[in-house]
């Protein structure tokens, strides 16, 4: 009996908690798998927020299939994110009444436990501003198409940098929660169309540390019509990297005094950074340009010219090697 009041003691505190999901809505294709997923959560107390950007599909529909009194629809008057992506997202937040924010997406699913998962982790690691979940990539069918990496449930700023340097830490910003006072105060980093602005938000926000599940409760979707998986803003994109990796080597962190975390530090380094753009650079932008805008590469403002040379002759046997459709 006193083993049954103290979990629903600890059951109660969990719940005092509530959780602002607010989702950016502009496509309806698969908005109603993304809020039937926010809805099926273990974890009861929290709101939905669904911003309609002025989308011409009839969103408004869509979100009152569902009866429950935790959706709210707002209808942006002017479609915002047509844009910039980064302003709508920042717009919305002042939707959110939660202590935690998180930016969903009208095309991503959540598991039914990843609130609940990551309600514990903010009560285990109460001084961190991030929890990050764990990620599956899905297609347009829901099948399986790629899953991300593990780290230690705990990381801080230095070990989650090293994590994300290494592509073993998955970011989609939909599979992070944000405390509330935190993102508003700092807000979601604004680069163009929205590239790059995901990670650099969360490697931002990670200057307090980072909680992170063991299981995979986040559906990435990729798609014909996910923006980051589009071929149709490539120049944008490569302004982005440019952008972003010198935001990254302008970071000021101080070397560490444990072990662990001078190795995280010394592993960050200038040329390893470089190393990571230039391999964004190519595998993000350049590979899938045309041949007549080969002369992109030289728009590559952070690496050398010995590997602008070397980025051009791999452009060139790719695309000889390329079997013609």
């Amino acid at each position: 009996m006193f083993g049954y009041i103290l979990r629903r003691k600890f059951f109660i505190m969990l719940t005092n908690t509530k959780i602002s999901f607010i989702l950016p809505a502009y496509k309806g294709r698969f908005l109603r798998d993304a809020i039937r997923s926010i809805l099926n959560q273990t974890y009861p107390n929290y709101e939905l927020v669904v911003i309609d950007d002025c989308s011409p599909e009839d969103l408004k529909t869509i979100v009152e299939e569902f009866q429950d009194s935790r959706i709210q629809y707002i209808r942006n008057p002017e479609n915002i994110g047509g844009t910039n992506l980064v302003k709508q997202w920042n717009h919305c937040l002042q939707y959110a009444h939660g202590e935690y924010v998180i930016l969903a997406a009208d095309d991503d699913t959540y598991h039914p436990d990843f609130l609940s998962e990551c309600i514990a982790l903010s009560r285990s690691y109460p001084t961190v501003d991030l929890i990050h979940s764990r990620v599956t990539v899905i297609n347009e069918e829901n099948q399986l198409i790629g899953i991300d990496g593990l780290v230690p449930e705990k990381l801080s700023k230095h070990g989650f940098l090293y994590y994300w340097l290494q592509g073993v830490v998955y970011t989609c910003i939909g599979n992070y929660m944000f405390k509330r006072n935190a993102i508003v105060e700092k807000k979601f980093i604004d680069f163009p169309s929205a590239f790059c602005s995901d990670a650099a938000t969360v490697i931002d926000l990670a200057e307090n540390g980072v909680a992170s599940t063991k299981e995979m409760l986040f559906n990435f979707r990729i798609s014909s019509i996910h923006l980051s998986s589009s071929k149709q803003h490539l120049e944008k994109k490569l302004t982005a990297n440019s952008l972003f990796y010198q935001w990254l080597l302008e970071l000021a962190y101080v070397l560490p005094k444990k072990p662990l975390e001078q190795f995280y530090f010394q592993s960050n380094n200038r040329n390893y950074i470089l190393e990571k753009c230039a391999y964004d650079y190519y595998n993000q932008v350049i590979k899938h340009l045309p041949w007549y805008k080969i002369h992109k590469i030289t728009e590559c403002k952070l690496i050398s010219g010995k590997k602008k040379a070397v980025m051009a002759a791999r452009f060139i046997i790719n695309k000889l090697l390329k079997p013609k459709p």
